[in-house]
């Protein structure tokens, strides 16, 4: 039995790698890349119909910022995001103890509220980052494991290669 302990920082940590690996919010992202760009633009083409030429260097001077920083203020803004959604969301989880053990065919945790178990057979895939695996559940949710533990890592692994578990290994991901 392994006594695993989740901060805040594990949650925000699977939030934004599920929103930099989901093809939807990469979309959404991008979508609002061209949108800023759109605005920007249609500022400074505005100005220039209007002979405004102060509205038209203001748009074109927006245009060069989102050009130049946008992807960066969007990074900001959906880590701003996240991190609200975890507090909100997850507060009474944080810093919570549990204690897991990977069984011949389920894993088995134990929390303050409950006792539960968990069947291999419905773990759809498994993500490898540098700092956790996150097992992705037929159900919907996602277990998140820190690797602190070694001997948990083994397991983890074993169970992987037993089972036939898709896994996929992501060890230089970054928040971009």
């Amino acid at each position: 039995m392994y006594t695993l302990t989740l901060n805040e920082n594990d949650f925000i940590t699977f939030q934004l790698y599920e929103a930099s690996t989901n093809p939807i919010k990469i979309k959404s992202r991008k979508k609002s890349f061209l949108i800023l760009l759109g605005m920007s633009l249609l500022l400074a083409c505005y100005g220039y119909l209007k002979e405004g030429v102060f509205l038209m260097y203001y748009g074109l001077f927006c245009t060069f910022l989102v050009l130049c920083f946008g992807n960066i203020y969007l990074r900001w803004r959906h880590k701003r995001h996240y991190k609200k959604h975890v507090k909100n969301n997850f507060n009474c989880q944080s810093e919570e103890s549990v204690q897991i053990k990977i069984i011949d065919d389920h894993i088995r945790m134990i929390d303050s509220a409950s006792d539960s178990n968990v069947k291999i057979s419905e773990i759809k895939a498994v993500n490898e980052i540098k700092d956790y695996y996150f097992l992705k559940l037929s159900t919907g949710p996602n277990l998140i494991i820190p690797k602190t533990l070694t001997s948990l890592n083994n397991e983890v692994n074993e169970m992987i290669r037993n089972h036939n578990i898709p896994h996929f290994v992501q060890l230089d991901w970054k928040w971009r």
